[in-house]
């Protein structure tokens, strides 16, 4: 196991290794002793993906590497873009050309979050020297890292399949296009298209299917930044977003773990095993 603290923990693949890395972005619980927000806490925590790691922690027996992000999202969010920032929450001008989408400027979801569920986060505006902090010291460390399994599992196999690991609320939000709509259990994404072959969002689906589970493509969500960074299919990297519902695992207010917890964690146990299984065949 390896471990960068506060940034990252990494789990190496058991036995035979396959060409196949999990990674976990969104559903770290570590608050740097810098986060201050004047937010209720359990708003401030609920868009955290919480035990995504650990629903996903049988992969290594499989054969798949799975590397978490063990800083809360809310801190910096490493399923966004470095240039997803919202002038507005800054203190003075970025100095270099921004690109804040949809999520920075409508929602406050961009790299650094403003809202959580229609709170402020911050009460003051922030410095640029506090959020370059942030990037070099979190955000670039852990995608570095990423990139660097994956390429890995390139060289080695000549193929690499990348699976960026999340979860959702049950209930689409009212800033959704699926707001009140109960979604189904699982939702695969791989933007339409561009970062995986759908051969292999086929193989996934079946493979939770064959399990009782009910999956979407790209509804509600067509994949954010960790598979747009990192999925080449042109150059042999094909890259997954999976969302879960929350309801099958946990209570999305008190945040404790439902009974189901282990049956569910079981399931994406034999999943990843056939994802491992699959991403072997491919080998070159």
């Amino acid at each position: 196991m390896e471990y960068r603290r506060g940034v990252y923990l990494y789990t190496p693949p058991e036995g035979v290794g396959a060409p196949s890395v999990f990674d976990v972005p969104r559903s770290g619980r570590e608050y740097p002793l810098g986060f201050h927000s004047t937010a209720p806490f359990n708003d401030v925590h609920f868009l955290v993906s919480q035990y995504v790691e650990e629903i996903w922690a049988e992969a290594p027996r499989s054969g798949s590497g799975l590397l978490y992000a063990t800083f809360v999202n809310n801190w910096i969010d490493a399923n966004r873009g470095e240039r997803d920032i919202d002038p507005a929450l800054l203190l003075e001008p970025w100095p270099e050309p921004l690109d804040p989408t949809d999520k920075s400027n409508r929602l406050g979801m961009g790299l650094i979050h403003s809202k959580a569920r229609g709170h402020a986060l911050y009460p003051d505006k922030l410095s640029v020297a506090e959020v370059k902090h942030r990037i070099e010291h979190y955000w670039r460390p852990y995608h570095t890292r990423l990139a660097e399994l994956i390429e890995e599992r390139r060289q080695k196999f000549g193929i690499a399949f990348h699976l960026s690991c999340h979860c959702m609320g049950t209930i689409g939000p009212v800033t959704a296009h699926d707001h009140g709509l109960r979604r189904k259990d699982f939702c695969l994404s791989d933007r339409d298209g561009t970062t995986s072959s759908r051969d292999f969002m086929g193989v996934i689906a079946e493979a939770m299917r064959k399990r009782g589970y009910s999956v979407t493509f790209n509804d509600p969500f067509k994949g954010a930044e960790s598979i747009r960074l990192h999925g080449k299919p042109a150059s042999g990297v094909h890259s997954v977003q999976i969302e879960v519902i929350k309801e099958l695992f946990m209570d999305e207010e008190t945040f404790q773990k439902k009974p189901d917890f282990d049956k569910v964690q079981e399931d994406l146990g034999e999943v990843a095993a056939d994802i491992a299984a699959y991403a072997r065949s491919q080998a070159r």
